[in-house]
């Protein structure tokens, strides 16, 4: 079997479900643009003149969990088939939109440009327990119209690897969904091998707000991938209670995924979230507080119920710094994230209540992730019951060193980890230079990078891309910064 984790027994899942939909058909969700409310009447579900909300009838959700897949198969650059989300499927990938980068030479925040981000893009993409890419943080060489799209570009540029990526603005997707569409050969090919994930996230409680609705309509009508992803605060705007916040965490989803189903039956939609609870005495909003990784935990129950792929914002820290808490906080959700089955787990590198993204913190998270999802690799009779044998063999020779059956298990059994966690003595520490995990992160860092190798894009296809961004820019003029190879 398999370890899993499971916080809420199946009669209270269910009840959460039906309290969700209740809320939907009562309160429903304030959509704040009209032309959305406009799309939606449409199809039938008529927001009200006065207040703006949209309340949808049961039978309508019902409907839409129908037509939602149960599962999503992400593709690289090139169209392979890569990382597929479903069932209790694991991949680890770095969070997401961070404001800064925690320099690895001055340990200091600072804000990043594009160089750091190539560098992120190739580090990422020679890590080998990452299973796919993200924005991870935003360069601040780019005007903020372009930022978006420009994230994502260059992580096309350097990587073929799939990309949780997401818009900033009400117009940004449609220029990402034209820029991926140059590695596919249609549209409806972008939409048959997705290479991308778009975070589309409501405005708790129970509302739309204009880019998001608008992000998330047109994710829909390109066949992009969305995971609806709520970011509740618990004790603030969201129930202080385990089951309180996932009722409305639920109902923030399914509002999500109705419109998109509504707008084009078949879109694949994550059941995502990022929920926190918020601090009375300080007034920040740890994401790893315990309370939240119950939330979830629990909602991935919910997602699984419903026959839905999940997403968390797990394996992070909210710590300003790579110390003892960062450990602590990013071993904690990785394991628990691995054990509960969720499908995206965005995390690794990842500081500071998903304000500063750290390179070192992000090969040091590799090796966690590789702990967590060896923990949860099923446990399996393997020639070992009935165990007669072989411990008749150990109390004769009373060692298995040679043992047929460790020559035969023990490579697959006995998990070997990298530098970065350190398992010699005082004096083979010593001996080897006395490294810290700084060092150990610095060398993994260096050594990654000198051994990236992923087949550039044309210089045509550079060009024609750059011409795009001057293109549809808002301001005139436009110069972007050269990125290399």
């Amino acid at each position: 079997m398999r370890p899993r984790l499971q916080v809420l027994d199946d009669a209270l899942v269910g009840r959460i479900v039906d309290e969700a939909l209740s809320v939907l058909e009562k309160q429903g969700v304030l959509i704040e643009d009209e032309a959305a409310r406009a799309k939606l009447a449409e199809r039938g579900v008529v927001a009200d003149p006065e207040d703006h909300r949209v309340r949808f009838p049961r039978a309508v959700v019902e409907q839409a969990l129908k037509t939602a897949p149960s599962s999503l198969t992400l593709h690289d650059r090139d169209g392979a088939e890569a990382a597929v989300l479903a069932g209790d499927e694991v991949h680890f990938v770095p969070a997401s939109s961070a404001l800064r980068v925690l320099d690895r030479r001055t340990q200091q925040p600072r804000e990043a440009d594009s160089r750091d981000f190539v560098e992120y893009v190739k580090l990422a993409d020679g890590l080998k327990n990452i299973s796919y890419l993200s924005t991870a943080f935003i360069p601040k060489d780019v005007p903020a119209d372009v930022a978006d799209a420009w994230r994502l570009y260059l992580v096309l540029a350097h990587s073929k690897r799939p990309i949780v990526s997401g818009a900033f603005t009400a117009y940004g997707v449609p220029r990402m969904a034209e820029l991926m569409l140059r590695f596919r050969s249609s549209r409806e090919d972008l939409a048959a091998r997705p290479m991308a994930l778009f975070t589309c996230c409501p405005n708790t409680p129970l509302r739309w707000g204009e880019d998001p609705i608008a992000n998330l309509i047109d994710c829909a009508e390109w066949g992009v991938p969305v995971e609806i992803v709520p970011v509740l605060l618990l004790g603030m705007i969201s129930p202080a209670t385990t089951v309180g916040a996932l009722v409305l965490h639920t109902a923030e989803v399914l509002s999500g995924l109705t419109v998109a189903q509504l707008v084009r039956p078949g879109t694949p939609v994550v059941f995502g979230g990022a929920p926190a609870s918020f601090h009375m005495q300080l007034m920040t909003n740890p994401m790893t507080a315990v309370e939240a990784l119950q939330v979830y935990c629990g909602y991935a129950q919910v997602a699984k119920h419903l026959k839905l792929p999940c997403q968390a914002y797990m394996a992070l820290s909210d710590s300003k710094f790579n110390d003892p808490q960062a450990g602590m906080e990013t071993g904690v959700g990785a394991f628990l994230a691995a054990a509960a089955g969720i499908n995206s787990v965005s995390g690794p590198g990842m500081l500071e209540y998903v304000n500063c993204f750290s390179l070192e913190k992000l090969v040091f998270d590799d090796e966690i992730v590789a702990h967590a999802r060896r923990f949860v690799r099923p446990i399996e009779v393997r020639g070992d019951l009935p165990a007669g044998e072989l411990m008749e063999e150990l109390v004769r020779d009373k060692h298995l060193l040679t043992s047929e059956h460790t020559l035969e298990h023990w490579p697959a059994e006995l998990y070997l980890p990298g530098p970065m966690v350190d398992r010699t003595n005082w004096d083979q520490w010593e001996a080897q230079g006395s490294k810290d995990w700084r060092s150990r992160a610095n060398e993994a860092i260096d050594e990654t990078l000198a051994a990236y190798e992923v087949p550039p894009l044309p210089a045509a296809d550079h060009a024609d891309i750059r011409a795009m961004f001057e293109k549809t820019a808002l301001e005139p003029g436009l110069v972007l910064p050269e990125i290399g190879a």
